[in-house]
């Protein structure tokens, strides 16, 4: 399944690439001999913060990187210059990411709710891996499978609990 996954995958980024750079070639031939608008804009001074836990620097690139993907993915289905098969695998992985969005961050909160605050979910394919960042024992692992079941509606068997 997943060299299956990343053959997908791989054909995605090449649809996307191809459709990208088809887009800025014609735009640069019907723009020939037209400046560039070009503006600056003030940068505002960058406040210091806090060093981010490993759990939450790996939820700040996580939301980065699919919002990425789904632009990505936007461009696709919104593009007329690509197969309806494109557009429509495009709109099938844009439901399936936002399902697994939500089946993550319902788990997440539920665990940070009962003091897991560095868990962290990834759900792909109808189940759910959590990493938690202590060990627990084997009473925890049956009331963490309960709350991470209730919270992401799946059932326990695609239900994976692991360290990190």
């Amino acid at each position: 399944m997943k060299i299956k996954d990343r053959i997908w995958n791989g054909l995605m980024l090449i649809t996307v690439a191809a459709a990208l750079i088809f887009t800025l070639t014609k735009g640069a031939s019907e723009q020939e001999g037209a400046p560039l608008p070009l503006t600056v804009a003030s940068l505002p001074t960058p406040i210091p913060t806090a060093t981010p836990t490993p759990a939450e620097a790996y939820r700040q690139e996580r939301a980065y990187t699919r919002q990425r993907d789904r632009d990505a993915l936007l461009v696709l289905v919104q593009s007329e210059s690509v197969s309806t098969e494109t557009r429509a695998l495009a709109e099938s992985q844009l439901l399936e990411a936002a399902k697994n969005d939500e089946i993550e961050l319902a788990a997440e909160a539920a665990l940070i709710a009962r003091g897991y605050a560095n868990s962290l979910c990834a759900a792909r394919q109808g189940a759910i891996t959590v990493f938690l960042d202590k060990e627990i024992s084997a009473g925890d692992a049956a009331l963490l499978l309960d709350v991470v079941r209730e919270a992401s509606g799946l059932s326990p068997e695609n239900i994976r609990l692991t360290g990190y």
